[in-house]
Protein backbone atom coordinates (compact mmCIF):
# COMPACT_ATOMS: atom_id res chain seq x y z
CA UNK A 1 0.00 0.00 0.00
CA UNK A 2 3.02 2.45 1.06
CA UNK A 3 4.42 1.54 -2.36
CA UNK A 4 1.95 2.45 -4.32
CA UNK A 5 1.34 5.63 -2.25
CA UNK A 6 4.70 6.77 -2.77
CA UNK A 7 4.95 5.80 -6.48
CA UNK A 8 1.92 8.24 -6.79
CA UNK A 9 3.68 10.63 -4.76
CA UNK A 10 6.37 10.47 -7.15
CA UNK A 11 4.52 10.27 -10.27
CA UNK A 12 2.58 13.70 -8.67
CA UNK A 13 5.45 15.93 -8.29
CA UNK A 14 7.07 15.30 -12.02
CA UNK A 15 3.58 16.50 -13.00
CA UNK A 16 4.01 19.18 -10.69
CA UNK A 17 7.28 20.14 -12.43
CA UNK A 18 5.94 19.75 -16.02
CA UNK A 19 2.82 21.90 -15.57
CA UNK A 20 5.14 24.56 -13.56
CA UNK A 21 7.38 24.69 -16.55
CA UNK A 22 4.48 25.09 -18.97
CA UNK A 23 3.37 28.01 -17.15
CA UNK A 24 6.49 30.11 -16.70
CA UNK A 25 6.45 29.14 -20.48
CA UNK A 26 3.28 30.78 -21.12
CA UNK A 27 4.46 33.88 -18.71
CA UNK A 28 7.46 34.23 -20.36
CA UNK A 29 5.28 34.32 -24.14
CA UNK A 30 2.58 36.93 -22.58
CA UNK A 31 5.38 38.82 -21.00
CA UNK A 32 7.22 39.08 -24.03
CA UNK A 33 3.84 40.11 -26.36
CA UNK A 34 3.57 42.42 -23.86
CA UNK A 35 6.43 44.26 -24.95
CA UNK A 36 6.04 43.58 -27.91
CA UNK A 37 2.94 45.85 -27.50
CA UNK A 38 4.38 48.67 -25.70
CA UNK A 39 6.84 49.08 -28.74
CA UNK A 40 4.11 49.01 -30.99
CA UNK A 41 2.09 51.84 -29.11
CA UNK A 42 4.54 53.66 -29.08
CA UNK A 43 5.03 53.94 -32.66
CA UNK A 44 1.78 54.24 -33.85
CA UNK A 45 2.24 56.91 -36.28
CA UNK A 46 5.59 55.99 -38.23
CA UNK A 47 5.91 58.78 -41.63
CA UNK A 48 9.07 57.54 -41.89
CA UNK A 49 11.47 54.32 -41.17
CA UNK A 50 14.62 54.76 -39.92
CA UNK A 51 17.70 52.59 -38.62
CA UNK A 52 16.38 53.17 -34.58
CA UNK A 53 13.22 51.61 -35.43
CA UNK A 54 14.13 48.50 -37.46
CA UNK A 55 16.64 48.21 -34.66
CA UNK A 56 13.44 48.40 -31.98
CA UNK A 57 11.19 46.09 -34.24
CA UNK A 58 13.98 43.62 -35.56
CA UNK A 59 16.21 41.13 -34.12
CA UNK A 60 17.63 39.18 -36.80
CA UNK A 61 17.27 39.39 -40.73
CA UNK A 62 17.78 36.29 -42.70
CA UNK A 63 18.49 36.22 -46.58
CA UNK A 64 18.72 32.88 -48.46
CA UNK A 65 20.21 31.92 -51.37
CA UNK A 66 18.12 32.42 -54.73
CA UNK A 67 15.64 29.59 -55.34
CA UNK A 68 16.58 29.74 -59.01
CA UNK A 69 20.00 30.12 -59.88
CA UNK A 70 20.88 33.03 -61.52
CA UNK A 71 17.56 34.58 -60.75
CA UNK A 72 16.77 38.09 -58.93
CA UNK A 73 13.73 38.04 -57.99
CA UNK A 74 13.42 34.99 -55.66
CA UNK A 75 14.88 35.30 -52.72
CA UNK A 76 13.76 33.70 -49.19
CA UNK A 77 14.09 36.38 -46.21
CA UNK A 78 12.83 35.43 -42.48
CA UNK A 79 12.29 38.26 -40.29
CA UNK A 80 12.93 37.51 -36.82
CA UNK A 81 10.69 40.38 -34.50
CA UNK A 82 12.23 41.55 -30.98
CA UNK A 83 10.25 39.41 -28.29
CA UNK A 84 7.33 37.62 -30.50
CA UNK A 85 10.15 35.72 -32.87
CA UNK A 86 9.71 34.99 -36.42
CA UNK A 87 6.30 34.80 -37.87
CA UNK A 88 5.31 33.13 -41.28
CA UNK A 89 3.59 35.33 -43.39
CA UNK A 90 2.10 34.03 -46.59
CA UNK A 91 3.70 34.50 -49.30
CA UNK A 92 2.09 36.12 -52.38
CA UNK A 93 2.87 34.19 -55.47
CA UNK A 94 3.14 36.43 -58.82
CA UNK A 95 0.54 35.82 -61.61
CA UNK A 96 2.18 36.36 -65.27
Amino acid sequence: MTATYEAEQRDLQERVKVLEAIIADAKEKTANVDSFLEIVHRYTDIQELDAEIIRTFIEKVYVYQNEKLWSRDTKKLKIVFNFIGDIQIPRKEKTE
